[in-house]
């Protein structure tokens, strides 16, 4: 514990010097904080070169060994942060929001798996809605309960077909999510937090925030470097949120243009296929409280 205590003070003086106050995220921070335990993974995986594929102990001068397990102890140091100001402003998402977050993920999981059979309907555009509207929220007890409401009311009215495209999904998860976000909606009711050390602790999430991302935005772009010519694998340190994010704006907007063409009687224009480079855009954990504004 102590080296743990150690560790933060240590990282939050090194990204107080960053000078950067403002949330660096535009990915939900669990989201950021996974992609982050994978770059440092990434780093530990292909430290050593193997047959023809390269290492990143070549440019160990740029990106040292010690790289994975420094990023590993600035996620931690965030995380403890996030509690502290979870604490402060949101205490009901402290407590409930890893389960509430989980219990979102399985249903959007459920939900995207049904509905990506090529069948244009209606819960598609609704499914693409919801994910659209919930994309950017810091995911706070209000944000957070008006998610779970969404995907549990589109679950509800697709429980039949959901079961039988996937036995083992759990039906219970349903009402689960609407008590949850009732549960989170009262008791974000009750809280009235003191706006001095809301305002130091948010700011101190967020200079280690920007400690994060610019550490996993190091190693994607050395990962782009070292194995430019090994794809597969730099792909694998990029981030598959926003690679989704992408894809799925790609097939709104083809959706959008078949019923533009549909209502003006002319054929939709077919779009000249893309090749996605890796990404390198900052990132945003495994059961992680969720980021405040």
């Amino acid at each position: 514990m102590a080296k743990q205590a150690k560790d933060f003070e240590r990282w939050v003086k090194a990204a107080a010097e960053l000078g950067r106050t403002d949330n660096p995220l535009n990915i939900p921070y669990d989201i950021a904080v996974r992609e982050a335990v994978a770059a440092a993974a990434f780093v530990k995986k292909y430290w050593e070169p193997d047959g023809e594929r390269p290492g990143l102990k070549r440019v160990k001068s740029r990106l040292p060994a010690s790289s994975s397990e420094e990023l590993l102890s600035i996620v931690h140091a965030v995380q403890e942060a996030q509690t502290r100001l979870l604490l402060i402003v949101d205490p009901a998402v402290a407590d409930l929001g890893e389960r509430a977050r989980f219990v979102v993920d399985e249903l959007e999981s459920a939900l995207e798996f049904l509905l990506d059979d090529d069948v244009d309907e209606p819960a598609d555009a609704q499914l693409a809605r919801i994910k659209e509207f919930h994309a950017q929220d810091g995911q706070r007890s209000s944000a957070l309960s008006q998610a779970l409401r969404d995907y549990a009311g589109l679950a509800e009215s697709l429980k039949d077909r959901l079961v039988e495209a996937d036995e083992a999904f759990d039906v219970r998860l349903i009402a689960e999510a609407k008590k949850l976000a009732e549960d989170l909606q009262r008791r974000a009711l009750e809280v009235a937090p003191e706006v001095g050390a809301s305002a130091a602790a948010t700011a101190t999430r967020n200079q280690l925030l920007h400690l994060m991302v610019a550490r996993v935005g190091a190693i994607r772009k050395t990962a782009a470097h070292v194995f430019r010519r090994h794809p597969e694998v730099a792909r694998e340190v990029t981030s598959a949120y926003e690679r989704r994010r992408r894809a799925s704006a790609r097939r709104e907007k083809a959706r959008k243009a078949a019923e533009a063409a549909q209502a003006s009687g002319k054929p939709a224009a077919t779009p000249a296929p893309t090749t996605a480079a890796p990404t390198t855009a900052a990132p945003a954990a495994p059961a992680a409280p969720a980021a405040t504004s």
